[in-house]
């Protein structure tokens, strides 16, 4: 079973087993997730260890071909002078063609591993993502519930019972208001005499202060 089947198979598992025995659905999913993230993280690791192998491989096959090239230039150039020499230039020539071709092999499998690893890690990231998303929509579902719950039931109290609770309240605070006349309602007459009756008392202490200025005055 390849990797990204064992971990989605973990996740599948861990929640469906949990959320039969357990209430807290969110915590199991919870670390389920934190597994699977973990599981991820060290996936990425050893895919860039991969990598640097791969890299190291085609640095070595690059270096071969320049050796390659080099001893073919040298048995050209030195066969003439010294025909032992031009045979051994020749012998290393042989030897990089040889490695070249195992390289090559290594190189092609090396790749296709790589490619392997890298979309499964894909796939786990896109599986971790999934299952974050439908998370965080079963919390958001969780809390309409919560708080569909809590309008029906307060505490154990139903609804029915906090409407009456209201009406109770209501009525108490209409009784206090009263008694502290909060509530005691004004005559619109009687507050327009007494709205004139001060403006006349306001108009003499004007004409005393007057008249009393007038009197210092003169």
């Amino acid at each position: 079973m390849s990797l990204i089947r064992r971990i989605s198979a973990t996740i599948s598992s861990s929640v469906d087993r949990a959320v039969s025995k357990v209430e807290n659905h969110d915590a199991i999913v919870n670390a389920a997730l934190r597994d699977t993230q973990q599981a991820a993280a060290r996936s990425r690791v050893r895919l860039e260890r991969v990598r640097k192998d791969g890299h190291a491989l085609k640095n070595r096959y690059q270096a071969l071909q320049i050796a390659e090239s080099r001893w073919t230039e040298r048995a050209k150039n030195i066969a003439a002078k010294d025909e032992a020499k031009a045979l051994e230039c020749l012998r290393r020539r042989r030897e990089c063609v040889t490695q070249l071709g195992h390289l090559k092999d290594s190189i092609e499998k090396h790749e296709e591993l790589e490619n392997r690893i890298a979309e499964q890690v894909k796939k786990i990231e896109a599986r971790i993502g999934e299952v974050a998303h439908q998370r965080n929509m079963m919390r958001s579902r969780q809390s309409v519930v919560e708080a569909m719950r809590s309008i029906h039931n307060i505490e154990g109290v139903s609804y029915g019972e906090v409407e009456d609770t209201f009406d109770r309240w209501e009525i108490n605070l209409g009784e206090t208001e009263i008694l502290l006349g909060a509530n005691t309602s004004t005559d619109p007459l009687d507050s327009a005499f007494l709205a004139e009756e001060d403006a006349e008392e306001l108009r003499a202490e004007l004409d005393e202060l007057i008249n009393s200025d007038r009197e210092d005055s003169s």
